[in-house]
């Protein structure tokens, strides 16, 4: 075989391996973002059951932070709706979790309490 032969078949065989290799690497991308989300869901649901339970947040409270993880879940449905979560697709997810996690944090932390009685009995 020639020198043009040879480089040539070594192109073909990397080309050939890179159009095997991009689709597992999308479909891992993908996979890696939704874990991601889906993680930072948990923790953020975690929050709010404790702020609950600790009493840092109001009924009212958590009704709002509630109905705004169903939001970010149904923007994640969408984001999926087509197998796939692109760059833009994840940030635009994971900047709307950014504002919960503000969100619940200040919810947490402010003065309002659960109710007069709660300060009774939590010292």
């Amino acid at each position: 075989m020639t020198a043009a032969k040879v480089t040539s078949a070594v192109m073909l065989t990397l080309m050939g391996s890179l159009a095997i290799s991009v689709p597992a690497s999308a479909h891992s991308a993908t996979q890696i973002r939704q874990e991601a989300i889906e993680k930072r869901e948990a923790a953020q649901a975690q929050a709010i059951v404790a702020g609950r339970q600790d009493g840092g947040l109001t009924w009212w409270e958590r009704y709002r932070l509630v109905r705004e993880q169903r939001r970010i879940e149904k923007l994640e449905q969408q984001t999926l709706a087509d197998g796939r979560i692109t760059k833009a697709e994840y940030y635009a997810v994971k900047r709307a979790q950014t504002d919960a996690s503000a969100h619940i944090s200040e919810d947490r932390h402010n003065e309002a309490v659960r109710g007069w009685w709660w300060r009774t009995f939590v010292r």
